[in-house]
């Protein structure tokens, strides 16, 4: 018998979405806010589901959330600011954990410290669990299978396709606003000659060739550096990308030598934290259905050889990524309640659940592989 499932920041856009996909799912998820009143009107929503209240500013609430075999679902961000307390509370209570974050020093956090105490406590722990970072854990690991011993290199871009490719119409959620704001200055992991390292956001573009045309991505944060080489132990190098075009990327380049040099001094830092601090205020907007609708999302991995040839190629295609995070975190959710993940510690989304267990349920969350001749990728 598995143990209950509580979404932490249920009444945010993402964690209504996830709630929304549990119940359709068949769960009864413990749906837990801060606010009360907002909390009560979701459990209205969902036919009077079990409800508390918790607050990431009083780490007591959040324990008293979980009890021992629980999956505690954390939605609250940024996850650099208020993540702690609810990974602190799902290995103190022995439950399963999984998040929405994308964040560059939180996964770093989550991997190195909360990692190695999850693993002595023997509960899982899967950070990044929806459209950051699955669908590029699972096209870069299809591309490794595919490519075989020779692969050294992979690189994953992630795009998002805004109604009519229109950037200004591109919709985001206030937390994912909040959440760039607050972590726009943390380096990203890549992995360089066969160790981890840190670049500041925009440091390295590359571009990946398809066919006619040219996809341009800056480098973002993942964890495909961190999981993909567990797959692939001679993996030398991977970074993650986002596809923001040629103009953008270029100037992304150049804005990361001064804004690296300035997030070092203290002054800067607390200048950018009062500048984030009006979108922390705004809580739970996101794009409507009508916008979901008409935003596509692409995700491409390429592998390499130590020579740069090009071995194997995957994409993923398939929706916005608010509606994919939604149906994949509630499938996860499902996934670690019913017991159906073995290891322990800090994993990776293939590593938890197989490349054949993890395509299928990518599939149904939306993104699909398709069919991708000629591509290649070079950096500059």
């Amino acid at each position: 018998m598995g143990g209950r499932i509580v979404v932490f920041g249920a009444t945010g856009y993402t964690g209504r979405l996830v709630t929304a996909e549990l119940v359709a799912a068949g769960h009864r998820p413990v749906v837990a806010g801060r606010d009360r009143a907002r909390v009560d009107a979701l459990r209205a929503r969902h036919d009077d589901l079990p409800g508390a209240l918790a607050d990431a500013a009083d780490p007591d609430s959040v324990r008293r959330l979980v009890e021992p075999g629980d999956v505690l679902v954390a939605t609250v961000g940024p996850f650099s600011r208020f993540g702690r307390p609810a990974v602190d509370a799902a290995i103190a209570a022995g439950a399963h954990y999984l998040d929405s974050s994308g964040e560059a020093d939180f996964l770093r956090q989550v991997y190195e410290d909360a990692g190695p105490r999850a693993e002595r406590a023997g509960v899982v722990l899967l950070p990044a669990s929806g459209f950051d970072c699955v669908p590029g854990n699972l096209a870069g690991a299809l591309a490794l299978r595919d490519a075989g011993e020779e692969a050294r290199r992979v690189d994953v871009a992630y795009q998002v396709v805004p109604p009519g490719g229109r950037l200004h119409r591109l919709g985001i959620s206030s937390g994912t606003r909040a959440t760039m704001l607050a972590s726009a200055f943390s380096p990203v992991e890549m992995l360089r000659a066969g160790r981890l390292v840190t670049l500041p956001f925009g440091r390295e573009v590359r571009t990946f060739r398809q066919d006619r045309s040219v996809l341009t991505g800056v480098l973002w944060a993942g964890t495909e550096a961190r999981t993909l080489p567990r797959l692939a132990p001679r993996l030398t190098e991977a970074a993650t990308y986002m596809v923001a075009g040629g103009r953008p990327a270029r100037l992304a380049r150049a804005a990361s030598y001064p804004l690296a040099a300035l997030s070092r001094l203290r002054v800067f830092t607390r200048l950018a934290g009062v500048a984030a601090a009006p979108a922390l205020r705004v809580t739970g907007r996101g794009p409507d259905p009508a916008a979901q609708d008409a935003t596509s999302t692409v995700v491409l991995a390429t592998v390499a050889d130590a020579s740069g040839r090009q071995l194997a190629t995957v994409r993923l295609e398939g929706v916005d990524p608010y509606v994919f995070t939604g149906r994949i975190m509630a499938w996860i959710a499902g996934q670690l309640a019913s017991g159906a993940v073995t290891g322990h510690g800090a994993l990776g989304p293939v590593e938890a659940f197989g490349v054949d267990g993890l395509e299928p349920a990518v599939a149904a969350a939306g993104l699909r592989r398709v069919g991708l001749p000629g591509v290649s990728s070079g950096s500059s």
